[in-house]
């Protein structure tokens, strides 16, 4: 065990990965995947509507998510500004201005800027707008699952900002590559990559926002019932009448999240970032995301259909139309 502490690279070569640090990272977050085994099988996750109301180690819920969301996209910001600056290869070959030529002062190719910008856009609304600001409430979350999310925006963000200054430090030294890219920064499967993308953010975001206003009414109609003029919202649910997505899947929010990610895979193998789980942190992230995410939309219809009826759900699945 001492041997193996050994070897792993010093704590400051992982802000901002070095390759080494860079490898390890991508290993550890492939084996994420493994934890969905372990949600399978476990009762509930306590987050969210499962989450019990008084717990041991319970935090706040709105501050402990956007706190644990926010370490994904500010280190992925850290590290595009700070890791190309250790390239001397790419500031000396990126002096003329071009279709590639950044735009936001990283010294990254313009298609490895969007790459990044994508992913914060995606985080401006995940941890800051959402919870802070729309969500009319959220339930508290266990410390430990609030570490587990923070461990995994780090890994996520670590292994997407890598991906993409390491792929732009090839490229500065081989120009021929650089030109294939300028060549391919619009085309048909990079169109379709930002369309699934822009797509399946606004559709998620419109499936959740629907869900809070559902929630609002919700609270509203009780507090009124009961003669309260204060309206709460804490562990006040509906279920959404099956209509849009909503009639096929009780999570539209999470399919469409996969099919922004999805979007996201294809812009960057359309931009020569590669396709491959070997190589493409997208498809890491993407496979990450359906694994750990489709046994809590599972166990989400089983929640319905307990406090609901199995009439209200419908016969609807979790976040795979008639499938899970």
């Amino acid at each position: 065990m001492s041997s193996y502490l050994a070897a792993l690279p010093p704590l400051k070569e992982f802000f901002p990965p070095t390759p080494k640090a860079l490898t390890l990272i991508q290993t550890f977050f492939k084996c994420f995947p493994l934890v969905s085994i372990v949600q399978w099988f476990a009762p509930s996750t306590p987050m969210g509507r499962t989450s019990p109301a008084r717990a041991y180690l319970n935090l706040p819920g709105r501050y402990a998510w956007s706190l644990a969301e926010a370490v994904g996209p500010l280190n992925l910001i850290y590290i595009l500004y700070s890791l190309p600056a250790k390239f001397h290869p790419l500031s000396s070959t990126t002096t003329t201005i071009s279709p590639s030529t950044g735009l936001f002062g990283t010294g990254l190719p313009i298609t490895h800027e969007i790459m990044g910008l994508l992913y914060v856009l995606h985080y401006i609304n995940r941890a800051g707008i959402t919870p802070l600001f729309v969500a009319p409430s959220m339930s508290p979350i266990w410390a430990p699952v609030a570490l587990a999310m923070a461990v995994f925006q780090f890994c996520n963000s670590s292994s997407i900002g890598g991906w993409v200054c390491y792929d732009a430090q090839k490229r500065a030294v081989n120009l021929s590559s650089n030109k294939a890219v300028d060549a391919a920064l619009i085309s048909p499967l990079s169109i379709l990559g930002i369309i699934l993308f822009i797509g399946g953010l606004a559709g998620n975001i419109s499936a959740e926002w629907h869900l809070f206003d559902l929630r609002r009414g919700a609270a509203k109609r009780r507090a009124k019932s009961e003669g309260k003029a204060t309206v709460t919202y804490d562990k006040v649910y509906t279920i959404p009448e099956p209509k849009g997505l909503f009639k096929y899947v009780m999570y539209p929010h999470y399919s469409l999240e996969w099919v922004e990610w999805a979007g996201y895979w294809i812009l960057g193998g359309a931009w020569g970032l590669g396709w491959s789980w070997s190589v493409s942190a997208a498809l890491m992230f993407l496979v990450n995301e359906v694994t750990t995410m489709t046994p809590r939309a599972v166990d989400g219809v089983k929640w319905y259909e307990r406090k609901f009826g199995q009439r209200a759900v419908a016969g609807r699945k979790g976040a795979i139309p008639g499938v899970l």
